[in-house]
């Protein structure tokens, strides 16, 4: 961080809760890694929908999230932008609680979304090197297989909160196609993982020209006149 010094690149900073920390002590472990952090972050990440963690999903609670970040904000003084990252496999219940406590904690807004543990609709049900079914495989799915959905919790945030809340859109974006279904549903702001790892990196230039295309086609002047537009429909 201390070479980033000067340069006007954003840093976002990932917090999660270390794996021998057990769930009762989780607040105080965000906490923790938030001081030790806050002076290099540019804007900071509560990640409580990694499923490589043991039971960090389970911190998507609302009383287990609640006491996160209410002591994240008491260190923090709304001095900081921080987010909360989400899961695509949470119910809608379940999300509408969650943004509600974005709202009551002031955040910066929220991430959607992070990788899903759903296995369905998959085209490869067979691992080749291990011959294991897919099923049977821990971890997160990134990429494609979660577009669709994370794109429907996007639009879903932004219609309950009337766009008054600004989503981070993630999951599946390979193509500028890809970024605008995402900015017209909602988010404000775009993240790239899987995509990035496959087009490589100059796939970002060729979504912002992308983008660009689809402003002048729409005649719109800026990515904050396109955001929701589908949603509002």
């Amino acid at each position: 961080a201390d070479k980033q010094v000067g340069m006007t690149t954003p840093i976002g900073i990932n917090l999660g809760k270390s794996k021998v920390t057990p769930l009762t002590e989780a607040a105080s472990d965000y906490l923790c890694s938030f001081r030790l952090l806050k002076d290099w972050g540019d804007y900071f990440v509560v990640n409580v929908s990694s499923p490589n963690t043991p039971g960090l999903r389970s911190l998507q609670d609302v009383m287990m999230l609640s006491s996160i970040l209410d002591l994240l904000q008491q260190e923090n003084h709304l001095q900081k932008p921080i987010f909360v990252k989400i899961a695509p496999d949470l119910e809608w219940e379940a999300i509408a609680d969650i943004v509600s406590l974005c709202q009551t904690y002031q955040l910066a807004g929220i991430i959607a979304t992070n990788t899903t543990i759903r296995r369905d609709g998959l085209k490869t049900t067979t691992i080749a090197a291990t011959g294991k079914s897919v099923q049977d495989e821990a971890g997160g799915i990134s990429g494609a297989p979660v577009r669709n959905r994370s794109t429907e919790v996007i639009r879903f945030i932004f219609n309950q909160t009337q766009g008054q809340l600004p989503i981070i859109g993630v999951g599946g974006i390979f193509t500028p196609e890809d970024a605008w279904e995402k900015i017209t549903n909602g988010a404000s702001l775009i993240q790239v993982y899987t995509g990035w790892i496959y087009e490589g990196p100059w796939m970002v230039k060729r979504i912002l020209q992308g983008l660009l295309s689809q402003l002048e086609a729409h005649g719109l002047n800026c990515i904050s006149e396109a955001v929701g537009l589908k949603a509002k429909n």
